[in-house]
């Protein structure tokens, strides 16, 4: 009998996913810092880390009308894509 478990591509998915989403902790977490140690505004600060979380908030209820609707594959590419491509933006990359 063939044991059940996850595939090598679904593993290689979640791994993939594990590294973003750290990735994006770790920047919505140093940015506040930085700016806080630049300025020596804690109301920047407090700012700042509060625009972080307005997108989760404001995206959620049409995430998930979306998320119903359309490939999940292709969701996950499109939305790591526009990710990665704010993250080069925040690090001053071209």
């Amino acid at each position: 009998m063939k044991e059940k478990g996850f595939s090598k591509d679904f593993i290689m998915v979640v791994i993939g996913q594990i590294i973003s989403l750290f990735g994006n902790a770790a920047l919505r977490f140093a940015l506040p810092l930085y700016l806080l140690n630049q300025t020596g505004s804690s109301a920047l600060y407090g700012t700042v880390t509060a625009c972080a979380f307005l997108p989760s908030i404001a995206m959620s209820p049409i995430g998930g009308i979306v998320a119903d609707r359309v490939n999940k594959r292709n969701i996950m590419v499109a939305l790591d894509f526009f990710d990665s491509c704010g993250c080069w933006r925040t690090c001053g990359l071209p």
